[in-house]
């Protein structure tokens, strides 16, 4: 709807805003996974509304009751109308905002939770990681020998809790030998 400013000078053009708040923000609702779009968005709405409300003021602040230009009550009520019901759809609009406003503060504070248990979840499997590691290091290449005749060794220790036995290879003078990676320390073979 458009009206006329009573001092003749410009039109003033009043939209109704909150239908395009809506539209924006169904078009934008799959933003709100995105705490930063969704922060953006919520910041560019009220700019807007701010806007809106001081074009409304100031368009208001410049309408004048001059007799001398045969400018009536009439279009001015109507105009003080319009301008009264443009204000209620921004309050309205603002009263959509403020539980998106809630929604993202929580959004932030549960993601701000989520980071923190992944960083301790990181901190942890690091220092496993980094245990491991220096676990690793202290590894030492060991060469066991069986050197009486067989035809089949099989190789049991404390090494391993003598949970397993391993097949020695025989070589071409008929020795028998592993390598194995061990930790420093005395251990039984048989």
């Amino acid at each position: 709807m458009e009206f006329e400013d009573i001092s003749g000078d410009d039109t003033l053009e009043i939209r109704d805003r909150s239908s395009e708040l809506d539209r924006r923000n169904e078009s934008n609702s799959f933003q709100k996974d995105n705490p930063d779009q969704i922060h953006s968005h919520r910041e560019r709405l009220e700019l807007e509304l701010s806007s809106v409300l001081q074009s409304l003021g100031s368009d208001a602040d410049n309408v004048s009751l001059q007799e001398d230009d045969g400018s009536s009550k009439d279009d001015l009520q109507n105009l003080s109308d319009a301008l009264e019901f443009q204000q209620n759809e921004i309050l309205t609009a603002q009263g959509k905002l403020r539980p998106i406003q809630a929604k993202l503060a929580v959004l932030e504070g549960k993601m701000a939770l989520s980071i923190i248990d992944t960083q301790k979840i990181v901190e942890q499997k690091q220092r496993r990681i980094d245990d491991a590691c220096r676990a690793l290091q202290l590894l030492r290449t060991a060469y066991i020998v069986w050197l009486n005749s067989a035809s089949e060794v099989l190789l049991a220790g404390s090494f391993d809790g003598w949970a397993t036995q391993r097949k020695m290879e025989r070589s071409r003078t008929g020795v028998f030998s592993p390598y194995l990676k061990l930790y420093p320390g005395r251990y039984e073979v048989r």
